[in-house]
């Protein structure tokens, strides 16, 4: 690759591409490596962002990309390791990957009817129906600017896949990505990749889990990206809960598309990671469309956890929910940059916004800025922010009620993210979120 580079931390990717290329043993005509090709060429002419940049004004990604990453960890796990990080009564189809590789081996047997199907990205495009939606759906819409990790992405991605349903078909089970990584010689990346299509009147759970062996020392880098096509009536439920190493990064870009009357819900659970980045947009093309955002987050030692959301209303009789709730301690860091945008003919939208955080420390931070910008005047609009420390007149209470005071406090910092995970209507996934926050809350005790 002898493309100029406009930053220097981009030549480290173009080398790693280099090694990609050399381990692809024929495969070079398969169309998604002319995808891979293409977009390595564009990463070339582009810049990590910085802090001179708006949208990454509190969050530095030198540390991710100044790393030597590996394209080929070792993926070699028992299943009853990779057992003990299933969902407890879930009634799901699992797929697994260890180190960013599909284990077929330790995977459920994928059996949708109803004309769902589930393909690999790279078999997908070779239909050609297929292969001309494919390059409408790993096309962002909603950033003006091209974001250099989701070029990544597409340059990167060898387990992408596409998820189809069809008109009026309810999906019952949901379906389980399962991420379990290890810790290894060299630093890896791997690149997540899904395109989910709802036709008109369908429905679907997914689920995207992020797990690792080693909680405090595996550094890895997980680049992910979802583009989701939400059509006429249809519904989706979208969970991500994160449980990385304290070592790992993560960066997440999902973009949603809604038409008329379609509902989608995303909630997110971000419980470990070093550097997590979180980038959730919703654009409405349709009216009385839905878009609800729920994200919960614990931060301690030295995490730095980001959510970035963006919400386009851009056609009338549409509303969105938002609700972030964080708690951040030792000398943990946490970000909320939600902006809402109404434009000039959205009238009749409804949009609310709020971000509440708990900063338990001298030394954590908490960055939060809500923003709504309103083109249009038949409009209700909210937004809000709240910072702060726990009510000790309340953890006065419960201790004249015999409790210890780090059971006490731990109790009521679990409460307070209770609100956010009260949204979530699948029970089994409800209750495996609340044990892990519960269980981060137990180590303290």
């Amino acid at each position: 690759m002898t493309t100029e580079t406009k930053d220097k931390n981009i030549s480290r990717f173009l080398t790693l591409f280099g090694e990609l290329e050399r381990g692809l043993n024929g495969q070079k005509e398969n169309p998604a490596h002319h995808i891979r090709q293409s977009a390595i060429k564009e990463l070339a002419s582009l810049a990590f962002p910085t802090r001179r940049d708006e949208a990454y004004k509190y969050t530095s990604v030198t540390r991710i990309i100044s790393e030597d990453y590996d394209l080929n960890p070792d993926s070699e796990l028992e299943a009853s390791t990779i057992n003990s990080f299933r969902i407890p009564d879930l009634d799901a189809v699992t797929l697994v990957f260890v180190n960013g590789v599909f284990r077929q081996d330790l995977s459920d047997q994928i059996l949708f009817d109803k004309g769902v199907s589930l393909k690999a990205l790279d078999k997908a495009i070779q239909n050609g129906q297929e292969q001309t939606w494919n390059q409408e759906w790993l096309t962002l819409e909603g950033n003006e600017e091209k974001d250099p990790f989701h070029v990544m992405n597409k340059a990167f991605a060898r387990t992408g896949y596409l998820l189809h349903v069809p008109k009026q078909v309810q999906i019952t089970k949901p379906l389980h990505f399962l991420y379990v990584n290890t810790q290894t010689d060299k630093p890896f990346l791997y690149s997540p990749q899904r395109v989910v299509v709802l036709e008109q009147g369908s429905s679907c759970t997914l689920i995207e889990s992020f797990h690792s062996t080693a909680s405090g020392h595996a550094r890895y880098f997980s680049n992910i990206f979802n583009r989701i096509i939400v059509r006429e009536n249809a519904e989706m439920h979208h969970y991500k809960i994160q449980q990385e190493s304290l070592e790992a990064f993560q960066m997440n870009n999902t973009e949603v598309v809604q038409y008329n009357d379609s509902r989608y819900s995303n909630y997110t659970v971000d419980l470990g990671g070093r550097i997590i980045r979180n980038n959730l947009t919703a654009i409405h093309k349709g009216q009385n469309v839905t878009s609800n955002f729920y994200g919960s987050f614990y931060g301690r030692k030295e995490q730095h956890i980001d959510n970035h959301t963006y919400i386009d209303h851009a056609i009338p009789h549409c509303q969105s929910n938002e609700l972030y709730k964080g708690i951040l301690t030792d000398k943990a860091r946490g970000v909320f940059n939600g902006k809402v945008l109404v434009r000039k003919d959205a009238q009749k939208t409804n949009a609310f916004q709020q971000n509440a955080s708990l900063v338990l420390s001298n030394s954590a931070v908490m960055d939060s800025k809500p923003q709504l910008e309103i083109f249009a005047d038949d409009v209700k609009c909210s937004h809000g922010a709240t910072i702060g420390q726990l009510d000790e007149r309340s953890v006065f209470y419960m201790r004249s009620r015999g409790m210890k005071d780090t059971q006490a406090r731990a109790l009521l910092q679990y409460a307070f993210l209770l609100d956010v995970l009260e949204f979530m209507p699948h029970e089994a996934l409800q209750a495996y979120a609340k044990n892990l926050i519960f269980e981060k809350f137990s180590e303290t005790l």
